[in-house]
């Protein structure tokens, strides 16, 4: 049995229910890759490890500079996951990343081809109502994507936290499937998590 957590809007109150129990195990492989193999799902990916010495967590440059941004051993283990994408025969229809450069040198080291979407931005470094209007759209797009191949968002522990009610470690992927039949649903399963070693 999987966790599986559904959504529904009253008014303006979004009510979570969790149904059964998790019986995959953390960081088993086995689930997260034969969902991918069907095609259908969304990947949330938390950004992969990054040197907390130096850099500003919820600032935009667009040199990158005065950024947090990946160590060595984040870019490796970006690398990885792409080269775990593409060891299982992934097809990938599409690769989202926030605007942070962390987020977007994870997708782009991991997949090559992104594009910038800038929902997916750190939560924590918008007005709340902002931050509530991002991860609706977040929510939709998860719950409305119907492709062959699957869809990657790489976005932030925070973001993700909201979307799924787990804590993923850098570089951790988690594999949805959508269930939206309306433009306004934001209904989706968590299939499994998988992690990424650097």
């Amino acid at each position: 049995m999987k966790r599986v957590w559904k959504a529904w809007v009253f008014g303006s109150v979004w009510v979570w229910s969790l149904f059964g129990a998790a019986s995959w195990a953390e960081g088993s492989g086995d689930d997260f890759w034969a969902a991918l193999q069907e095609g259908g799902k969304v990947v949330l990916i938390r950004h992969a490890q990054i040197d907390r010495e130096f850099g500003d967590a919820f600032l935009l440059d667009s040199s990158c500079f005065s950024e947090r941004n990946l160590n060595e051993d984040g870019k490796a283990q970006a690398k990885k996951i792409g080269e775990e994408f593409r060891a299982h025969g992934i097809q990938v229809d599409q690769v989202l990343a926030s605007p942070h450069c962390r987020t977007q040198d994870t997708a782009r080291l991991a997949f090559g081809e992104f594009e910038v979407m800038p929902e997916l931005r750190l939560i924590r470094a918008l007005p709340e109502e902002k931050a509530k209007a991002n991860l609706q759209v977040t929510r939709q797009l998860i719950s409305q994507f119907n492709g062959e191949g699957n869809l990657i968002l790489v976005t932030h522990r925070p973001n993700i936290g909201e979307l799924i009610y787990q804590r993923l470690q850098p570089g951790e992927m988690a594999v949805l499937e959508p269930l939206g039949s309306e433009p306004s649903d934001t209904v989706f399963d968590l299939i499994a998590r998988y992690s990424v070693a650097p």
